[in-house]
């Protein structure tokens, strides 16, 4: 009688199995995110690099500036946001914090410019606000985009009370990012 139940039980985790794949097949992935993913900007021999991830509230973020070859091989790293916090040996989590993407393309985020020197609070940053907007949604056709996707970068300190002794960004301010 054992044996007869491990057969039966052994041939429904089977069969079950065999149909939970062939669902799988059926329902292809979710589309790639239209935001989420690698951002370029390059200028000269210098890259900024920008790298967004879709959880489930928003997207979060780090960005990086490096220099590159003749042939786009990293040749130094100017700068980057996935740094440890202070002197201490824990990074910072996320410099980009936005909520989820608009229905016009656009996301407005808070941003922390942790690359600066001498900021004027005790954190070693500069806080301010991020606006990215997609410039040709049409573009984004997954799995082969038809034309490189890009985004309008634009940061700015927030509006309100601010320290004037209080160093610029080093990060751009004013940029198109095209996805990679």
């Amino acid at each position: 009688m054992k044996q007869i139940i491990i057969i039966l039980l052994a041939a429904i985790c089977m069969t079950s199995f065999r149909n939970s794949a062939s669902i799988k097949a059926n329902y292809p992935k979710p589309p790639q995110d239209i935001l989420g993913g690698i951002w370029k900007y390059q200028s000269g021999n210098e890259v900024f690099i920008v790298s967004l991830l879709h959880v489930v509230d928003g997207y979060r973020g780090h960005y990086k500036k490096i220099t590159v070859d003749a042939n786009g091989n990293q040749v130094a790293e100017i700068y980057n946001s996935d740094k440890p916090i202070g002197n201490t040996t824990t990074n910072w989590p996320y410099v980009i914090y936005s909520g989820n993407i608009s229905a016009n393309y656009e996301i407005r985020a808070i941003i922390d410019d942790n690359t600066v020197a001498n900021p004027t609070n005790g954190g070693g940053f500069i806080h301010g606000v991020l606006e990215m907007t997609i410039l040709n949604p049409s573009c984004f056709t997954p799995p082969a985009n038809a034309c490189p996707l890009q985004a309008q970068w634009t940061v700015k300190k927030d509006s309100g009370l601010g320290n004037p002794a209080e160093p610029d960004f080093d990060i751009p301010k004013n940029i198109i990012l095209t996805k990679q």
